[in-house]
């Protein structure tokens, strides 16, 4: 009885590396530079999700995080019409395509909340545009304001880039700048960052926006689509994702 057992664990481990190999391999992109979806960044989000729609795949997909520059990323979806992988915490409207024409969107898994944020010695109650008439405020070079530009190219509101939100954060904690943007899902990590944080930021009662994040995949993969849609529904309920998204949650309702 011995010598087929050992002849038959040998043929499950082949066969467990065999579906290991044949897995398919799909970038999962993210352009953010900046907690916690940025990859240089200690259990950041990307990674993990990563991790989560390989194990949740039964072996058919490996998903390996990716990150790229906003610009370079759109080189690679727009001249690339069969462009292979997922771009990852998108939203239609910042891709410009918000009738959902030109990819391939999930459904969404994650809301974030876009704040808008000053400093306590000068607050900013953000209602609209127009609360940031005459105001100098902080962007990250290569992001669109599309709800601001208008007024940005009017002369009303005054554009300042730097290369990340934490380098706004501290411009602004300087006074260099009136008011700038940081996602409710990046609070907790710049607190960790920035140690007196809550001492001198003033966060606007009235969000700049509610954010849907969603998966994007090029025309050409509908099973691909299939799997993510699924994806969707368990993620929220997963215990190891309500706990990652705690920090989340806390800034939400603080926003509402």
């Amino acid at each position: 009885m011995l010598l087929p057992i050992r002849l038959f664990v040998p043929g499950l481990l082949l066969c467990a590396l065999s579906l290991v190999h044949s897995a398919e391999q799909i970038p999962l992109y993210t352009y953010y530079d900046e907690p916690p979806f940025a990859l240089d960044q200690p259990g950041n989000l990307t990674a993990q999700l990563a991790s989560w729609l390989s194990s949740h795949s039964a072996g058919r997909y490996q998903f390996v995080p990716v990150q790229l520059p906003r610009k370079r990323l759109d080189l690679v979806i727009g001249q690339q019409p069969q462009w292979r992988g997922v771009v990852v915490w998108a939203n239609p409207v910042f891709f410009h395509d918000a009738m959902q024409s030109k990819y391939r969107w999930s459904k969404p898994y994650m809301q974030d909340v876009n704040l808008v944020v000053s400093h306590r010695s000068k607050p900013v109650v953000f209602k609209n545009a127009a609360s940031l008439h005459g105001l100098r405020v902080g962007a990250v070079t290569g992001r669109q304001l599309e709800d601001f530009e208008a007024d940005i190219a009017a002369g009303k509101i005054t554009r300042e880039d730097a290369n990340s939100v934490l380098s706004n954060l501290k411009k602004l904690k300087l006074r260099r700048i009136d008011a700038t943007f940081i996602s409710a899902s990046s609070l907790g990590r710049y607190r960790q960052s920035i140690s007196d944080l809550d001492d001198w930021l003033y966060i606007a009662p009235t969000p700049r926006a509610v954010v849907a994040r969603h998966f994007f995949i090029a025309p050409n993969q509908a099973s691909l689509l299939d799997f993510l849609n699924e994806m969707t529904k368990q993620l929220p309920k997963d215990a190891q994702w309500k706990m990652l998204f705690k920090d989340l949650q806390i800034a939400n309702r603080h926003a509402r």
